[in-house]
């Protein structure tokens, strides 16, 4: 499905959406269709769209923020210890929320971060919903441009706990001699499910690879590729 919907607004949806007010997908006019429960036509507009030219939006519950505080924690922990081990006894306290707020406020540095990390994870938010929903949109400047290059061997940097990762095994046929890995370095992380997707579309059509692993950790991300010279399978077990 191809809409004429720009994405800040679906993404501004997502952020919005609650149990009072509802945003919808209109699929025929291509427009966003908000109701809330505090106008007085409020039932009548709720049963005029319940019909299959209308997508709802799930609500946003406070989990969702949660999991975006959990994720910013573990994101800085190693470059600021102590903070985030307040971080994470507010978390576990009552009013998380209030407790969070309060800390990163009190450092302008880490309040500049966290807005940046939210905004971020918005955008995967919204990213994931469009693909799960499979909906296209026509504008697609919001996508990141995705490079996918074939490494030489002189060039794979791998990070440094990957160092003996390989191939192990071939899983049709058993065999574990001379098996070959391809590497490919991917220049933006697969953040969400609609890059995800994008990336297994590129891997596919220029490398004709449909079967490949995924290595972060390093300057770049790494794609890896393992065939089986025997039976030329792809589906490789591999292993440290």
């Amino acid at each position: 499905m191809k809409l004429r919907i720009p994405f800040d607004e679906i993404k501004d949806a997502i952020e919005q959406a609650s149990y009072e007010h509802h945003y919808l997908i209109d699929k025929k006019n291509h427009q966003i269709f908000f109701i809330s429960e505090l106008e007085n036509d409020y039932e009548k507009k709720l049963e005029e769209v319940e019909n299959d030219n209308f997508i709802a939006i799930e609500p946003r519950m406070p989990k969702d923020d949660f999991r975006t505080m959990e994720s910013f924690v573990y994101k800085i922990q190693e470059d600021y210890f102590e903070l985030t081990e307040k971080l994470h006894e507010a978390l576990e306290k009552g009013k998380p929320f209030r407790n969070f707020k309060e800390l990163i406020n009190q450092n302008h540095e880490i309040r500049e971060k966290w807005f940046a990390h939210r905004a971020k994870e918005l955008v995967n938010e919204a990213m994931n919903w469009l693909c799960i929903n499979n909906i296209e949109l026509e504008d697609k400047s919001f996508m990141p441009k995705i490079v996918i290059k074939k490494l030489k061997a002189d060039d794979v940097k791998l990070p440094e706990e990957f160092g003996d990762f390989g191939p192990i095994e071939c899983m049709k046929c058993k065999n574990k001699e001379g098996l070959k890995t391809k590497y490919f370095e991917l220049n933006v992380p697969a953040e969400n499910m609609l890059i995800e997707k994008e990336i297994k579309r590129i891997m596919k059509e220029t490398f004709e690879i449909e079967s490949y692993g995924h290595i972060g950790g390093g300057e770049k991300e790494i794609l890896t590729s393992s065939e089986c010279p025997k039976c030329k399978s792809t589906d490789i077990f591999e292993d440290f």
